[in-house]
């Protein structure tokens, strides 16, 4: 297993699509999957229930979280995401998080209970977004310690590694924004953005498209169709405000549409500019599933917002305060309602007949 698409001679770093290669083609760590498949089997087996295998996935993130950054590390979380993340071992495990919420006192259900309280559910605009299982919060040897003043910035433990699902279906309510410039008719897209992390992610069910961006001060060639050609985006740290920059800012496209598919997975690093693009009305009944898995927080993500969007967002500085956990009763008709459809039982996922999100902001252009 060489790691020729990490060291790329591309001054700017791998590529989203040699990056797409290679890990859906066996740049994957076999100890990691025989140990995901081995848990998942002692749990279908009754050797062990469903919080004690909970616990032992968590504890296998935890292993993964203390490789030094570098290619086997990448490798590692690309044989979690794959693994766990394919369709019927995911809906295995959200059957699992089911019946832990479910049974003994909350103490003896962690894992499951902080994933229901989770508030980030439907404040994207998606109807879908939850973190599933997280490491431990404390520094060790192999985290990269994060830029000065991030974690306060984003106001948790920086050292903390994330597993999430995502539901890439709008909830009924969601307002996007108007994009000053796209060429795909029926897509959403989300802004440009950043993340403060590196990530991999793995498509569970359905497919969607990715582009990359790089800003530029440089004008556009005419004739040239990139997305954002002569679009003046403003640039914002983070995603959620209160911001404290407002940033006249231009992209220009480094790789465009690049198509994701069921079984696919992809290494990003946290200075890569991207978004991701689905189909509108695929999405409504036959949404996209990708579980994700995300290092240390190293760094303070940027957005880049269309006009109204950026508007939007200095007159709402409390926007997050909208956002709000899912009840007990809710979250468990969400988990079932996916797990069938991940396992091919029912045709269709709409999450917005099975609980009301509450809020209709969009972090996305329509």
């Amino acid at each position: 297993m060489t790691a020729g698409w990490l060291n790329s001679e591309n001054s700017e770093g791998p590529t989203l699509v040699s990056s797409r290669d290679a890990l859906s083609s066996g740049y994957c760590d076999d100890e990691t999957v025989e140990s995901i498949t081995n848990i998942l089997a002692e749990s279908e087996q009754g050797v062990t229930d469903a919080t004690e295998t909970l616990e032992k996935l968590q504890g296998l993130l935890e292993q993964i979280r203390h490789t030094p950054e570098g290619a086997d590390r990448i490798s590692r979380m690309n044989a979690f995401v794959r693994t766990l993340g394919r369709a019927d071992n995911l809906a295995a495990f959200l059957e699992l998080m089911r019946t832990s919420l479910k049974s003994g006192r909350p103490s003896e259900h962690d894992i499951a209970e902080r994933s229901r309280a989770g508030r980030a559910h439907c404040i994207y605009g998606w109807a879908g977004q939850s973190l599933v299982l997280a490491s431990e919060n404390k520094a060790i040897a192999s985290t990269t310690p994060a830029g000065a003043g991030v974690e306060e910035f984003m106001g948790y433990p920086v050292a903390e590694w994330h597993a999430s699902i995502h539901i890439w279906q709008p909830n009924p309510e969601a307002q996007g924004f108007e994009s000053t410039k796209r060429l795909e008719p029926g897509a959403i897209v989300e802004p440009a953005h950043s993340h403060p992390f590196a990530f991999v992610s793995y498509v569970s069910v359905g497919e969607m498209r990715q582009s990359i961006y790089q800003e530029t001060s440089e004008a556009m060639p005419a004739g040239a169709t990139d997305r954002y050609q002569d679009v003046a985006l403003e640039r914002v740290d983070g995603v959620w405000p209160p911001h404290q920059e407002y940033v006249s800012s231009r992209l220009r496209t480094a790789e465009e549409r690049v198509l994701l598919k069921q079984g696919e997975s992809y290494f990003m690093s946290n200075d890569q500019i991207h978004d991701v693009e689905v189909d509108r009305k695929t999405a409504a009944d036959r949404p996209t599933i990708t579980l994700f898995l995300c290092s240390e927080t190293t760094r303070i993500a940027n957005s880049y917002m269309v006009p109204s969007m950026a508007e939007f967002h200095r007159d709402n500085p409390e926007l997050t305060s909208r956002a709000k956990a899912l009840d007990p009763e809710e979250w468990d008709a969400k988990l079932d309602a996916t797990a069938r459809y991940l396992r091919g039982e029912s045709d269709h996922l709409r999450l917005g007949e099975v609980f009301e999100c509450g809020s209709s902001y969009a972090f996305m252009n329509v």
